[in-house]
């Protein structure tokens, strides 16, 4: 398709509100200007080099919002603006889950307050996907709030390099010291002429191009190892496969994914049902790491199931 035969991703509307919460990093809030007070939240975890306003963030969030809910994503550690008065938070340089769990047990308490009762679905991509496994748990475990399901669209499951444990911590020592260090380039899907390639729409892909607060550089060696870190954490723990006992649990993929294994996850969802969990797998044939970045219909289709999907 060329640039003008598809529309842009839609980044505001006139029925949407987008607000900052007054915390020390990167936060939105977007729901529709008439929404109910009990309009179901979504927390929005987003992937490897984005952040709270990226496009394809952006565009999720607010077809969130026009759908009915009230969508919420915060910047992980090292994205976005990075504003924390500390200087500790890089830009680049990613610290770990346990930083994401802290910031989102903090956004969701600016949002609802200390309401024990709250309920909240989870929806994480990529490196979001990893991560909102591992916070849903967390948060269940604590009890606050009531975790009513979780979306993982093209999450991280495996490493595509696997590391001993003795290797990861090294690195993770290593790290201390030099984390900016780049170790690798920059993940994104192969791109072809041909058939075999992803579904992209162009004027999409130009918008994120454009994004100057999205990472460009390389995978820098603390980033990596915060990586390895929960991927190991949720293999260890079986995560998606336990959690689906509890949850309900909505696994979106690209076949034709060259980022993250699509396999992975949708072997763990076919297990985690084969004993009794309550997962369920959408493929999306021709789409890429990025399911926003689809054609208009398909994109669609995948922010209709992320906003109304609900276990059988």
């Amino acid at each position: 398709a060329t640039p003008s035969a598809m529309p842009a991703l839609e980044l505001t509307d006139a029925s949407v509100e987008i607000r900052a919460l007054d915390l020390a990093f990167g936060t939105e809030v977007v729901r529709a200007r008439d929404a109910s007070a009990k309009a179901p939240t979504v927390l929005v975890i987003h992937g490897l080099n984005s952040h709270v306003g990226n496009p394809n963030v952006r565009a999720l969030t607010v077809a969130l919002a026009k759908r009915g809910a009230c969508a919420v994503t915060f910047d992980l550690p090292g994205h976005g603006t990075c504003v924390d008065a500390s200087g500790a938070d890089a830009r680049g340089v990613y610290t770990g889950k346990e930083e994401v769990v802290e910031r989102a047990r903090a956004t969701l308490d600016a949002v609802g307050g200390e309401d024990t009762a709250a309920a909240v679905s989870i929806c994480g991509s990529s490196l979001g996907g990893a991560l909102a496994l591992y916070v849903a748990e967390v948060l269940r475990r604590e009890g606050r709030w009531k975790i009513e399901r979780v979306v993982l669209i093209n999450p991280l499951m495996k490493m595509k390099m696997s590391l001993p444990s003795v290797a990861v911590g090294a690195l993770s020592l290593l790290a201390r010291f030099i984390p900016r260090l780049e170790v690798s380039s920059r993940p994104t899907d192969v791109i072809t002429d041909d058939e075999t390639g992803p579904d992209i729409d162009p004027d999409a892909q130009a918008q994120c191009d454009a994004d100057d607060l999205s990472w460009k550089k390389g995978v820098t060696l603390r980033t990596a190892c915060g990586i390895y870190d929960v991927v190991g954490a949720n293999d260890r723990a079986n995560a998606l496969v336990n959690l689906s006992f509890e949850v309900p649990i909505l696994v979106l993929l690209g076949a034709r994914d060259t980022v993250v294994i699509p396999d992975e996850a949708r072997d763990k969802a076919k297990l985690a049902v084969s004993a009794g969990g309550k997962a369920e797998v959408r493929i999306f044939p021709t789409a890429g790491h990025s399911l926003t970045l689809q054609s208009l219909a398909k994109r669609e289709e995948m922010f209709d199931l992320v906003a109304h999907w609900r276990w059988k």
